[in-house]
């Protein structure tokens, strides 16, 4: 698997140089033709920051796969309590550390600059994300043929009336691969979603009630709000280091007129939009083990509803579907290709912390820590 993910990442490489290069001849070669197009003779150059924003993005990654992902490799939250203060510390870490860039940038920049730029940044995320936020539940409604229910809306019924919660609207989508999502947009309502495939993968009711309530829990918890505000966070950050990343390498008049002064301004921004850039995939790393830690709390309110040992056994039915035909059914899709699965096999320690969701083991070894124990969740 490494050789074919590293074959895919030269491919990149070699297309986003290969347009460079094509920006780069029609500019020098063909000036006349590049200036009919007005800024279009400095857009070779969002080439350049993007080619140096891969190459800080993959380095960022290697080295941090290398350095954390194994530290955290056999960490599993002992018990809800421990679960909590995790959550807890890992959004404060993430916050903490948005606070900090943002400190790093008013310290070279000054206030005024900084806050511009982060207003732009914003923008820049929030609008995207806002939208598909409101619209993503009718898009996903399209895309997996999600329709009503009424027999699965009775089982929904059920398992909410134990959790104490407003039953969302409950579709079944047909494709053929075991799985469940839970979500929603103020505009469009809330949502759970099963498939066939989970359907007859599934080995009793009792397990399908469990999905339900994991996914209940997602509803309780918040999760799609939260998530999405912490996965604004790492982005504002990205796109402020783009933008200062590319102002410096295109012009360095930030001083007073001074050329060789000049000079080193714009490099300095330059390279400070490179440490923002890789501060935003550290930060997003810091999104994903949140993701991963909500993902505990979600089979929590599974057992909840059910019991831990349902949970247990309904995971690693889904499991056993992706361990011995999961494989197979991604290969031969003509879809492979955005299926991450197929991206997330073991690579310089980076399986896990890439994921949006701990592996199988760890939440069944999570779900035997709190058997027996009051549920809170």
């Amino acid at each position: 698997m490494r050789p074919k993910i590293l074959l895919v990442l030269s491919l990149i490489s070699v297309a986003l140089i290969s347009l460079l290069a094509i920006q780069f001849i029609i500019y020098y070669f063909s000036p006349g033709y590049a200036a009919t197009f007005g800024i279009f003779r400095f857009m070779w150059l969002w080439w350049v920051v993007d080619v140096l924003g891969y190459v800080v993005a993959i380095v960022t990654l290697v080295l941090s796969g290398v350095l954390v992902g194994r530290l955290i490799e056999r960490r599993t939250p002992a018990d809800l309590d421990a679960l909590r203060a995790s959550m807890l510390s890992t959004a404060a870490a993430v916050i903490g550390g948005v606070i900090l860039v943002f400190g790093l940038v008013s310290y070279v920049l000054g206030e005024e600059l900084a806050v511009g730029l982060g207003v732009i940044a914003f923008l820049f995320a929030i609008v995207p994300s806002t939208i598909s936020w409101l619209l993503s539940p009718y898009l996903v409604n399209v895309f997996y043929r999600c329709r009503y229910d009424p027999e699965m809306q009775k089982v929904v019924n059920e398992v909410a009336e134990r959790a104490g919660m407003k039953p969302p609207k409950a579709v079944r989508s047909p494709i053929n691969i075991p799985n469940a999502f839970a979500y929603s947009s103020p505009v469009a309502g809330r949502y759970i979603a099963v498939t066939d495939g989970l359907l007859r993968t599934l080995k009793s009711r009792e397990e399908l009630k469990a999905v339900i309530g994991h996914e209940l829990g997602h509803h309780k918890h918040r999760d799609n709000a939260v998530m999405m505000v912490f996965g604004i966070f790492p982005t504002v950050i990205y796109y402020m280091g783009r933008m200062l990343l590319y102002v410096g390498l295109f012009s360095s008049r930030f001083t007073d007129g001074n050329r060789r002064r000049e000079g080193g301004s714009g490099l300095l921004v330059a390279a400070l939009g490179g440490v923002l850039m890789a501060l935003s995939i550290l930060i997003q790393l810091g999104v994903l083990a949140l993701s991963r830690l909500r993902e505990f709390y979600a089979d929590a309110h599974g057992a909840k509803v059910t019991s831990p040992f349902t949970m247990i056994g309904a995971l690693k039915s889904i499991d056993g579907f992706y361990r011995y035909y999961g494989k197979e059914v991604i290969a031969n899709s003509k879809l492979r290709t955005l299926f991450i699965y197929a991206f997330t096999e073991p690579f310089v320690g980076l399986e896990e912390l890439l994921s949006t969701h701990p592996p199988v083991w760890k939440r069944i070894a999570f779900l035997e820590s709190i058997a027996g124990r009051e549920i809170r969740a």
